[in-house]
């Protein structure tokens, strides 16, 4: 079933306008419980963080930016980082938070992902809980234009929803703990290892962001996981 793209963007734009009552991690995370999110954000740090390998010799292409919480922590090590996010009002919050801290090596760019074009190149390149909110030629044009924007040998990770008994389809459907009607696709690893080695990208490594068990692994259907690919070029 496709997703309806501007059911999705009116989502985030809700989403976006919770950073009145709630913290800006927990607005791009989606987990308003304060434990939790505590939890998950220092197990998403050490896990992603402490793979990359960034210096101010680099430049960072962030898809799916969000509210720019992986763009801040990526300024702090690279030369530049580029934020694309179709929500111009996460968009708004991010460059916000920017300004704040002071930190003026982020250029923010409102649009859609799969649009995004550039004639420079980077280094590393982030996608983050955004493949789920794309149909599957919206994702092929987005990996295809990843592979485009990459230096050779550059590095990717994607960090994504993932359905793990078979792809997941969710339409349009309410969630009680986001008071809000929610839409996404978590396609398997085999579909998002296929899409990326099918444009010049090689796997790395994959791996489930929260162990066995954990509190955060909160749906039977799915998991967030981390994949780690290089561009073969």
């Amino acid at each position: 079933m496709p997703l309806d793209a501007d059911k999705v963007k009116s989502f985030w734009d809700a989403q976006a306008k919770k950073s009145k009552h709630l913290k800006l991690e927990a607005v791009a995370n989606l987990e308003e419980d304060p434990k939790l999110l505590e939890e998950k954000i220092e197990i998403e740090k050490h896990k992603i963080m402490g793979k990359i390998n960034l210096d101010k010799s680099k430049r960072v292409l962030d898809l799916g930016s969000g509210a720019g919480q992986w763009s801040l922590r990526f300024a702090e090590l690279a030369k530049e980082v580029v934020a694309v996010e179709y929500s111009a009002e996460m968009c708004d919050l991010a460059r916000s938070e920017a300004e704040k801290l002071g930190v003026n090596n982020i250029d923010f760019v409102t649009s859609p992902a799969q649009d995004y074009q550039s004639d420079e190149l980077f280094d590393f390149i982030f996608i983050s809980g955004l493949l789920i909110y794309l149909d599957d030629e919206e994702c092929e044009l987005l990996v295809s234009r990843c592979a485009q924007h990459i230096n050779a040998r550059g590095d990717l990770f994607l960090r994504d929803g993932t359905g793990i008994k078979g792809r997941h389809e969710i339409s349009n459907k309410y969630s009680e703990d986001l008071d809000a009607y929610y839409s996404a696709t978590y396609r398997t690893p085999e579909e998002y290892i296929n899409l990326f080695t099918d444009n010049g990208f090689s796997l790395v490594n994959h791996e489930d962001m929260f162990e066995a068990g954990s509190s955060l692994n909160k749906w039977e259907e799915t998991r967030l996981r981390v994949y780690q690919f290089k561009c073969n070029s």
